[in-house]
């Protein structure tokens, strides 16, 4: 079990500790919700990964799915049996990525939580759509998470085009920031460092294809996320 778990890393901050001293949560040991399923999580706490379910009385007041945990919240919970744990309450959010529930009328699907930064990625291939990005860019201005660009596959265009291209993007959107990148090459994958920031929560927006699995490889530096050729 991995001890070495630092929560402000994970984007705990100082109005989460005042809200969970405030409201005599500190009782309970906290974690961040990274996986779900059905009505069992995967939670990060400083004691490692918690396997965990809801309680009770969490579950039967819940009003819709969205009062229950999602990935991104941040819980109070309780442990036992070394890896386990009951989820007893669910931290304020600061943000809600949805999306419409396919086959269901006006209902929301909650994405995730508590994000700070939406990296919408645009491949500048065949499949390269302006319009979509904008899509992307309502969708994170609705959720209150800040939004950045990244158009990758530039090394499949030739200089002079994807130049034009990423001008294009540019000029479009001027207030937002555009970063162009090679996943082949690397080109502009330092530059994207820079952009992230310690503590903060990132999620990838983007089509199937567009090199989100490759590019989450790169920045954590290890192989989490299958691949495939394009």
């Amino acid at each position: 079990m991995n001890n070495n778990i630092d929560i402000k890393q994970l984007g705990f901050n100082k109005q989460l500790e005042t809200y969970r001293s405030q409201h005599q949560l500190d009782r309970f040991n906290v974690g961040r919700v990274v996986k779900e399923h059905k009505d069992r999580f995967l939670v990060l706490a400083p004691e490692g990964e918690i396997e965990s379910e809801l309680l009770g009385n969490l579950r039967y007041t819940a009003q819709s799915r969205a009062d229950l945990p999602a990935v991104g919240d941040w819980v109070a919970i309780t442990l036992y049996d070394g890896n386990k744990g009951i989820i007893h309450q669910v931290y304020p959010r600061h943000s809600q990525l949805e999306r419409q529930a396919v086959g269901r009328s006006g209902e929301k699907q909650l994405i995730a939580t508590n994000v700070d930064y939406g990296i919408i990625v645009q491949s500048l291939n065949r499949d390269f759509n302006a319009n979509r990005i904008e899509r992307y860019l309502t969708l994170c201005h609705q959720a209150n998470i800040t939004p950045m660009v990244v158009l990758s596959k530039i090394d499949l265009l030739g200089r002079a085009e994807a130049d034009g291209m990423i001008q294009a993007v540019k000029d479009r959107l001027p207030q937002v920031t555009v970063l162009p990148l090679s996943n082949a090459s690397g080109e502009g994958m330092e530059l994207l460092r820079q952009e992230i920031q310690p503590g903060k929560t990132y999620c990838l927006l983007g089509s199937s294809g567009v090199g989100k699995s490759t590019l989450i490889n790169q920045l954590s530096g290890s192989q989490r996320m299958d691949t495939g050729a394009i």
